[in-house]
């Protein structure tokens, strides 16, 4: 009887996670400094669930604001503040803080999902075709 309850939830648990898609997380640490935050600039791909790790190399209290996602970070030193949020749309999102006057951008690139057909069925005369061949079928007169 144990066995067979042991195989039962082995079989449910691998269909569960079959059917469930886990979508990887992007982690970006991200580093307050006198200069600005380090990197300036960070690229993601839309629908990408992203982990900020933000900490600092000063003394006086800083931050880490992505407003437009709801993103409110501290940035101390010595710490390291953790914080997660999912990018829907692609576009360009400020991040900030406002006691030091510094920014940054997150850039958020589209997807693109590929062109699935078959190749037989697809007809596009910009396809490279050997010279013969054009001349037997006829292509190109």
């Amino acid at each position: 009887m144990k066995t067979l309850l042991f195989l039962f939830l082995v079989t449910f648990s691998a269909m569960v996670s079959a059917e469930t898609k886990v979508q990887p997380t992007r982690e970006i640490s991200i580093i307050f400094s006198e200069e600005g935050y380090y990197p300036k600039s960070i690229s993601v791909f839309e629908g990408e669930k992203v982990r900020f790790f933000v900490t600092s190399t000063t003394d006086k209290p800083n931050c880490f604001i992505v407003e437009s996602h709801k993103v409110f970070l501290s940035a101390t030193k010595g710490k390291i503040s953790e914080g997660e949020v999912t990018f829907d749309k692609p576009g360009s999102f400020s991040f900030y803080c406002p006691s030091s006057k510094n920014d940054g951008r997150v850039v958020v690139l589209e997807t693109k999902k590929p062109e699935r057909a078959i190749a037989s069925e697809k007809k596009d005369p910009l396809k490279w075709v050997p010279k013969d061949y054009e001349k037997e079928v006829g292509i190109y007169e």
